[in-house]
């Protein structure tokens, strides 16, 4: 979450707090009203996240909700069933009935005096996949989406490749939302928030219990998949993405999957999982005003002009010194008709002998073989990307290439722009039945630290594993790239078995071996662009304003590998927080802390451990939350434990405990 805010101070919205929405199955949620001074009916953007109106979402909607209003909009910011100051529960995340509920507000909203008729949506992340999967619903008055850093597919997302991520899902993400979902809501006059407040702890479960017992894709993953209902969407549609972002690939998917008659625009910045206008690295951006445009065109009928212009639009990375944190990228802006452009041409590399990544195969059939290290992968810093923080930026490659195979191409006489979805077809076998490939696309100057330009793992044993030694060919889709290598550097690829800690480590260790040859043709395939003048005007954004100071202290990000010599155990950690004064008097507190760790020998033994504090004060006196979770595995079975507690005065009001261990699948 980022509390930062846009500098553009218009005058003071009206707030009306907590106005309450009826359901169809008559449960309330709950939502604050910013209505434009001037009282006319207007159009309305909605809001709709499970992170707390009230205190640990406000520093960032309310700034923006104000922006809106100043433009001829009112903001309607919506608390998810069973969290905040909304009535319900919440026993897992992203449920059908979210969205059959983001209807019904949404056609409730239309109906008031205050509304012309006209409705959008506008959120990141969890109010990016607000937004389509309300919209996949298609209520009849919500007529254009804003979504930012949204994901496509709920399963895919949670398990990449067919692997289960740790550090987030498993970890932090459970930890904070249990913690969210056991703090009281703000008190209203009425005094229902305590009603409220016990009806979310009776029903309060971990959203852990989900990932962990669904570890095969299946309906109830798919209720969170805007996959399966992009085609019924009409809103028109707005997607916003970025490059180092947790959701590479998930924006082309969407804008792909609408139908030809919605209108849509995708913009790729290069962000991580932060607000564009923030836009780490950078340059940021002024997102706020290019979504206004879209909202003047097809809530207000305006014609902004952003109809005919390019609909998408893409920063093409250069190489960068790879560094956790940095200011600024290398690259530009550039429009597209489409996505992928239709003059990129695909090329095949070939894994060749002795590391040679060749115009054709070996003419002889070889293999090479690596002995799997749960711990390789820590170099891509796939750890904290989706909680808004400035670092997170891929390290040095060379820190692993010597745990992976590495095939490397001759120096490039030109440079080599490469615009689409990179594949790696690969021939290999395993000593073990549950294994993984995890693979790396490298940008490799003539001197100095690789980049990393894109990545995938994989789990070998889906759809049907295969039997140990024996070879089956894996095509392996990296996350799409608009990436331009400079003359003089070479295309890197890096195979390993883990990409620790983004995902939960393979059980066995293991040899893999990748078979190369005429026979078994283990190959890069990349999308070259030749030509990279797309004809089309660059895109005319402007740079975002600078940011105000923070409402409250941050605590510095702190980030370190931890090495157990002896114990060949491997761990990262990571700790954060801050506190904030909001301006409805509110005061809240967070503090998060983290610890992935695997052993070398026994990567079975992988274990997640996550804490999140925080202390929130609506006037009625501080109470201070506190959720752990931990998740470990062994051979056989994952085993976790959720334990919360409340203190109101150092006095214990609440805790509660879950236990839940579930049969290890094909992870």
């Amino acid at each position: 979450i980022d509390h930062a805010q846009p500098t553009v101070h218009p005058p003071e919205a009206r707030t009306v707090r907590n106005v309450r929405i009826p359901m169809r199955d008559g449960t309330e949620l709950a939502c604050d009203l910013f209505l434009p001074k001037d009282d006319e009916p207007a159009p309305v953007i909605l809001k709709y996240y499970p992170y707390r109106k009230d205190d640990l979402l406000r520093g960032l909607i309310v700034p923006r909700a104000r922006y809106f209003c100043a433009r001829g909009y009112a903001t309607a910011v919506l608390d998810v069933r069973g969290t905040g100051s909304s009535g319900g529960t919440s026993p897992r995340m992203l449920r059908g009935q979210e969205w059959e509920d983001g209807y019904d507000a949404v056609e409730w909203i239309a109906a008031q005096p205050w509304c012309d008729g006209a409705v959008g949506m506008t959120g990141v992340s969890y109010g990016g996949y607000s937004s389509l999967l309300t919209a996949a619903q298609n209520p009849p008055h919500l007529k254009a989406i804003a979504p930012i850093y949204a994901g496509w597919d709920l399963y895919e997302n949670s398990h990449p490749g067919g692997m289960w991520q740790t550090s987030i899902w498993s970890g932090l993400y459970n930890a904070m939302m249990t913690a969210l979902g056991a703090a009281p809501p703000a008190p209203d006059p009425e005094g229902r928030w305590v009603e409220i407040w016990e009806e979310h702890l009776e029903g309060l479960q971990p959203w852990l219990h989900q990932w962990m017992s669904d570890q095969d894709d299946g309906p109830r993953w798919r209720e969170g998949s805007v996959r399966y209902g992009a085609d019924r969407i009409t809103a028109a549609s707005f997607i916003i993405g970025g490059w180092h972002d947790i959701f590479v690939a998930d924006p082309f998917a969407v804008y792909n999957a609408l139908s030809p008659q919605v209108p849509k625009k995708l913009v790729m910045g290069p962000y991580l999982h932060m607000a564009p206008n923030m836009g780490a690295p950078g340059p940021p951006f002024d997102h706020l005003r290019e979504i206004v445009r879209w909202f003047d065109r097809y809530l207000k009928g305006e014609d902004t002009g952003i109809e005919s212009e390019p609909p998408v639009a893409v920063w093409v990375r250069e190489y960068d010194l790879p560094a956790a944190a940095r200011e600024g990228a290398a690259g530009g802006w550039r429009s597209e008709k489409e996505w992928p452009p239709q003059r990129a041409a695909l090329q095949t590399r070939y894994l060749g002998s002795g590391g040679a990544l060749a115009d054709s195969p070996p003419a002889a059939s070889e293999t090479a073989v690596f002995d799997y290290d749960p711990t390789v992968g820590v170099s891509s810093m796939g750890l904290l990307t989706g909680f808004g923080q400035e670092a997170g930026l891929p390290l040095d490659q060379r820190r692993e290439a010597g745990k992976s195979l590495t095939w490397m191409s001759e120096p490039l006489a030109a440079e080599m722009e490469i615009t689409g979805g990179p594949r790696l077809v690969l021939w290999a076998s395993s000593t073990a039945r549950a294994w993984a490939i995890a693979v790396k696309l490298t940008d490799i100057p003539p001197h100095g630290p690789w980049a990393l330009v894109s990545r995938a793992v994989r789990n070998a044993a889906l759809p049907e594993p295969p039997p140990p030694g024996e070879a089956a060919e894996l095509a392996v889709d990296l996350e799409p790239v608009s990436y331009l290598f400079g003359k003089g550097h070479r295309l890197g690829v890096m195979i390993s078995g883990s990409d620790f800690p983004l995902v939960w480590p393979a059980p066995e260790p293991a040899s893999t071996s990748v078979h190369l040859g005429p026979d078994r043709p283990s190959r890069l395939e990349i999308p070259v662009v030749r030509e990279r003048n797309s004809g089309l005007p660059a895109p005319g954004f402007r740079p975002a304003p600078p940011l105000p100071e923070p409402l409250g202290a941050i605590q510095p990000l702190r980030w370190e590998l931890i090495e157990d010599l002896i114990g060949e155990r491997a761990t990262v950690a990571a700790e954060f927080g801050g506190d904030a004064l909001l301006d409805n008097g509110a005061f809240i507190s967070s503090h998060a802390e983290l610890e992935v760790s695997v052993s070398r020998a026994r990567p079975a033994e992988a274990r997640v451990e996550a804490e999140y504090r925080m202390e929130v004060d609506h006037g009625a006196g501080p109470r201070a939350v506190r959720s752990v979770s931990r998740v470990t595995g062994d051979r056989e079975a994952f085993h976790a434990r959720t334990a919360v507690e409340v203190e109101d005065a150092g006095s214990v009001q609440f805790s509660r405990i879950w236990n839940r261990s579930v049969p290890r699948g094909r992870l």
